[in-house]
């Protein structure tokens, strides 16, 4: 596998041109953890703690349509508030990457769960939509995945094949799904050009670089069965407007305000 650890330790963003490959056999060991931790959980839902407001929100959002909340967190929550009926889970025990996204254990499902939902740290829907997400996802046969493919602007329709991705902002895979995307070398990481079982007749190179594209050409090019989950985006409280200047925790704090986003959405009975 090509390596090109420029940084220490940053593969816990979910970057493959970041990993070692030696990491391999901590995945294997640290992956038996996670699966002893979610013995007995149907239908484990992940949520990834970089704010504790938004992910207890996110909690009691995932138990109203009878879903367990699985936590996890990067390195800035230390002690992430844990609901009763949610799980939490130290995904970065194994490796003490500085900066873990949730994206590293959504790669491995395959070894240790059968099914799991997924959502940005930032995203919080209403009641109908957890209702059609809840049923989606439970209804999704083994094999199949479910996210939120992006649209691309009409004004660049020559890109529009090109730049579509299922972008993990909201989704669902099962472990078939996530097993045969990994044999394919085209899962949810970065960069999955430098996968180790990526193959010479992948995308170009530059159209790898982000999260989700391995999984449209997993959908495109290998037989993978990916559904578009039809939710608003009304929720999503995106940063692009100060991720080089902020922490994800400092602009949900100091962005938004989680109190007018809920009402918004009809869930403030919620705070």
């Amino acid at each position: 596998m090509a390596l090109n650890r420029t940084k220490e330790k940053t593969a816990g963003v979910g970057n493959w041109s970041l990993f070692d490959s030696e990491d391999i056999i901590k995945i294997e060991e640290a992956a038996a953890q996670w699966k002893l931790a979610l013995k007995g959980i149907d239908k484990p839902w992940l949520c990834w703690c970089v704010n504790d407001k938004w992910s207890i929100m996110q909690q009691k959002l995932v138990l109203s349509v009878g879903w367990t909340p699985v936590v996890g967190n990067d390195a800035n929550i230390k002690h992430p508030t844990i609901l009763e009926g949610s799980v939490y889970v130290d995904f970065n025990e194994s490796f003490q990457y500085p900066h873990m996204y949730m994206h590293f254990p959504l790669e491995w499902v395959f070894l240790y769960t059968d099914r799991l939902a997924f959502w940005h740290s930032d995203l919080l829907l209403s009641f109908e939509d957890m209702q059609y997400c809840a049923k989606l996802f439970e209804s999704l046969d083994d094999g199949k995945t479910a996210a939120y493919k992006t649209r691309a602007s009409l004004l660049r329709f020559w890109e529009i094949t090109r730049s579509r991705r299922f972008f993990e902002v909201i989704g669902c895979t099962t472990k078939s799904a996530s097993k045969s995307q990994f044999d394919h070398g085209c899962g949810w990481w970065r960069n999955f050009q430098f996968h180790p079982n990526y193959k010479s007749h992948y995308l170009p190179k530059d159209l790898a670089g982000d999260h989700g594209f391995g999984i449209m050409h997993w959908h495109r090019h290998h037989g993978g069965h990916a559904k578009h989950v039809n939710v608003s985006m009304a929720g999503h409280a995106d940063a692009n407007n100060t991720r080089f200047t902020k922490s994800k925790e400092e602009d949900l704090d100091s962005t938004y305000s989680i109190a007018q986003i809920c009402q918004h959405l009809g869930i403030e009975k919620l705070l």
